[in-house]
């Protein structure tokens, strides 16, 4: 015998036991409830905007690139990172491996190895795009990066919890971005 239950005699279910075992109600009285708009939660006020802060500029020194079909292999040699909270160097092994999804667009795929001027490693890896005007089409080249930290170090632990955008920039013969703190 099926014996399906919907939705809503589950809902009222669960609402009658919690009622019989004297708990409150999950997400407070159904009056709070329904001050939204369609019976849905009141909704609390939105930000106006993302607010950040300088992280640090990074500056990477890259090798020749190889490509394979689609993808590229770019090696990452070298480089430094400076921000208010942080500064050192980029060291090996350390590379990128960019995506060919069209013409116009190409999706980064970027792990390095961070040391601080006091010796402590940091993994960071970063997902991109690079977005370029189809050829003899005005327009600017979008360029962005969203990295991911990872460390054992305790002085830089907060960088696992931080959310960060890059903005490249151009340094002749570099790979360069701003990279700003999502507060």
């Amino acid at each position: 015998m099926n014996r399906r239950v919907s939705r809503r005699k589950f809902a009222q279910i669960g609402a009658t036991a919690v009622a019989g075992l004297g708990l409150p109600a999950l997400g407070g009285t159904l009056a709070a409830q329904q001050q939204g708009r369609g019976g849905a939660p009141a909704a609390g006020p939105r930000p106006e905007a993302l607010k950040s802060e300088l992280l640090m500029d990074l500056i990477l020194e890259t090798s020749p690139a190889v490509t394979i079909g689609n993808r590229t292999v770019v090696g990452v040699t070298g480089g430094t990172f400076e921000g208010p909270k942080l500064k050192g160097k980029v060291i090996g092994p350390s590379a990128d491996w960019p995506l060919r999804i069209s013409d116009t667009l190409r999706v980064l795929d970027v792990r390095i190895i961070l040391v601080t001027d006091d010796e402590q490693k940091i993994y960071m890896t970063y997902r991109g795009v690079i977005r370029t005007p189809p050829a003899g089409q005005p327009g600017e080249r979008y360029w962005r990066m969203v990295p991911i930290f990872e460390t054992d170090s305790a002085k830089y632990a907060w960088l696992t919890e931080t959310v960060a955008v890059g903005v490249n920039f151009t340094v002749p013969q570099r790979v360069s971005y701003r990279v700003f703190q999502i507060l």
